[in-house]
């Protein structure tokens, strides 16, 4: 029997949320997608991705026929996704071109089509809007410069709000505790005073100066060094860091960026890019993070309440707070309502 959520009508989402259905979200890394399909789910909705010489795609993943996921076929040598079940072929508009059943001459109903999402490659990451964008994707100089040295980490499974996610990434007091030995000590616990600012389209730190043991994969630093922090968050449910030694130039930039499978349960995608140690193996820099955020999971995915509260009442916030409690007003402030209560 077929999901009933899968019977609302094409090209809605399970979830209502008019604000995050009209951003980018990731569905998959980029060397991922190779000549089969991928399924992922953006709010409930099931969509195929795919890759074809003229790019990538994405395509509801139902075929109208008889409701069977279009991901489950194959890129035919006409570039049409096909569907596993009858043989149906879908070119990269979500028109059917093809009903194998039927004769060649033989008109293709109007309906047989599936709904077309908008789906573009950037950051090493394959994103899909189930809406309208709102904006595109922005540039960052760190993931284009051909002098750096960009990868992706994740995906990281998270049975918890995406908002909490982004939440956590922006928070700096735990980099002692969750993270101690790592990215932070508690013995160098306090934070100095920093500055957070707020434009239009992002809500971002100045320099927050923290003393972390090892950092990162890579580092020269044998007994730890002060970096410098600024964090930004630049979409709902997305944000970057850079971490720099003020000494060394070094500097490591992260995204995090979430897909909001259902209001409790995400995917995180990380591109991470540096400019230094490029003769180090890739795999230490995804080990490194792989570890700092099976850290971080454990914390989020047992957090209370489990939705992201935005009346800044319902919990006491510290000055150490301030990026949160930016973040919040900002995502409130824009109509977010999934992943928040």
């Amino acid at each position: 029997m077929i999901d009933q959520k899968l019977l609302k009508p094409l090209g809605s989402s399970a979830l209502s949320d008019t604000v995050l259905e009209n951003e980018w979200h990731p569905v998959c890394a980029s060397h991922e997608l190779a000549d089969k399909p991928v399924s992922a789910i953006v709010l409930e909705e099931r969509v195929a991705v795919y890759r074809s010489s003229k790019g990538v795609h994405a395509l509801r993943d139902l075929c109208v026929h008889r409701g069977a996921m279009l991901s489950k076929g194959w890129v035919d040598k006409n570039e049409n996704l096909v569907c596993p079940y009858h043989g149906w072929q879908y070119n990269s508009d979500g028109k059917c071109v093809c009903i194998p059943a039927q004769g060649k001459s033989d008109r293709i109903p109007p309906r047989a089509k599936a709904t077309k999402y908008h789906c573009q490659e950037k950051f090493g990451i394959v994103w899909v809007c189930i809406g309208e964008p709102r904006t595109d994707l922005p540039s960052f100089e760190e993931f284009e410069n051909p002098e750096y040295r960009p990868l992706v980490c994740g995906p990281y499974h998270v049975k918890a709000a995406g908002t909490r996610v982004i939440e956590n990434f922006t928070d700096f007091a735990h980099l002692m505790y969750v993270h101690g030995g790592l990215l932070g000590h508690p013995d160098y616990s306090e934070l100095p005073d920093f500055e957070v600012f707020k434009e239009p389209d992002r809500v971002y730190t100045g320099d927050v100066p923290i003393f972390q043991p090892v950092a990162h994969s890579g580092s020269e630093h044998r007994e730890g060094t002060t970096y410098v922090y600024v964090k930004e968050v630049f979409r709902p449910l997305a944000a970057r860091l850079s971490k720099k030694d003020q000494a060394t130039g070094q500097t490591l930039w992260i995204m995090l960026t979430v897909l909001p499978v259902s209001e409790q349960e995400c995917i995180v995608y990380m591109p991470v890019s540096r400019n230094y140690a490029h003769e180090v193996d890739d795999q230490q820099f995804i080990d490194f993070q792989d570890t700092v955020f099976e850290q971080d999971k454990w914390i989020i995915e047992t957090q209370k309440p489990e939705l992201l509260p935005l009346d800044l009442q319902a919990e006491l916030n510290h000055k150490a707070d301030l990026l949160s409690v930016a973040y919040r007003r900002w995502i409130n402030q824009m109509g977010v309502r999934i992943g928040t209560t």
